[in-house]
């Protein structure tokens, strides 16, 4: 079958259109150059425009012919275009036919090529199957008929011997962490990004340790600094009564001393404190604990 063009022939299809092109071209430039040479003044310039509009008329005259022959030109193109369309819509419906055969058939190849590698799948893969499912495990390709079951097999029986292997590695491992790194390696079962999320894990750890211990002390200095301000305030202008009586007993002559009972004097010291609240819970329980006394002081003293 083979498509034959009558007419025109070879040699019968339009070589050059031919037109007035040289004469109205020396025409058009010598009108053209009058223009470009013109001089218009404020006074002219309405002349300016209409020459201007002029000459915009002559150039669509122009493109407007060139139009009307490229449609004349076209014209047994949009016959032809036609009707070679509806001699390929009539092959097309053949072709459509036997595609539709023959993907059905790859389709049918493809199924029997995936159902082997299932098999040998089911066969090897034991108790590994719940962390390693068939989806992880096949490959758009396998199912390709260049590709052949040897290699399926081989690469199968790799992979299930590296997440063997990386399970195993991740079992013996003495690490709290060993649940997060098996979490990490069943993703894309590589052991080294498992071993880098326990190395991760680990130095967090370490910070975080590392950190609350820092807490831990600068609390312990804040107490002890507290506690101290807190003595010092209560001390103030407390004079112990052991010297007040070795200072009495050098400005008096000295008497044979009497056994008697003395209790110690107690002294009532109003003062004013500054401090935070933590600060001030300090105070108050330094106080409960040396059983000292204190109250609001009354009002109007």
């Amino acid at each position: 079958m083979e498509l034959k063009i009558y007419n025109p022939q070879d040699n019968g299809y339009l070589q050059k259109i031919e037109w007035n092109f040289e004469d109205l071209k020396k025409e058009i430039a010598i009108s053209a150059h009058e223009y470009e040479t013109s001089v218009y003044t404020d006074d002219t310039i309405k002349a300016a425009k209409a020459d201007r509009s002029k000459l915009n008329k002559f150039v669509d005259a122009l493109n407007s012919k060139r139009t009307e022959v490229r449609k004349a030109l076209l014209k047994p193109d949009e016959q032809f275009g036609q009707e070679i369309k509806e001699l390929t819509g009539i092959v097309q419906k053949a072709i459509d036919n036997i595609d539709t055969q023959v993907k059905d058939y790859e389709q049918r190849q493809r199924d029997e090529k995936t159902a082997k590698v299932r098999e040998f799948y089911d066969e090897n893969i034991h108790d590994l199957a719940p962390v390693l499912p068939f989806e992880k495990v096949f490959k758009t390709e396998y199912a390709n008929a260049s590709t052949t079951m040897k290699s399926i097999k081989e690469d199968i029986l790799a992979l299930i011997q590296k997440v063997d292997e990386g399970l195993a590695i991740i079992n013996e491992v003495d690490s709290k962490y060993a649940g997060d790194m098996k979490e990490v390696f069943l993703q894309s079962y590589d052991i080294g990004a498992a071993m880098a999320e326990r190395n991760r894990l680990e130095a967090a750890e370490e910070k975080r340790k590392a950190y609350e211990e820092e807490q831990a002390r600068k609390k312990a200095e804040r107490q002890a600094t507290v506690q101290t301000e807190a003595k010092r305030v209560i001390n103030a202008g407390y004079v112990p009564p052991s010297i007040k009586t070795s200072a009495k007993s050098q400005a008096q002559p000295q008497e044979i001393p009497t056994v008697e009972t003395v209790e110690d004097p107690v002294h009532i010291l109003d003062f004013r404190v500054h401090a935070t609240k933590i600060q001030l819970e300090k105070l108050k329980e330094f106080l409960k604990a040396n059983n000292i006394r204190f109250e609001p002081v009354p009002k109007g003293e």
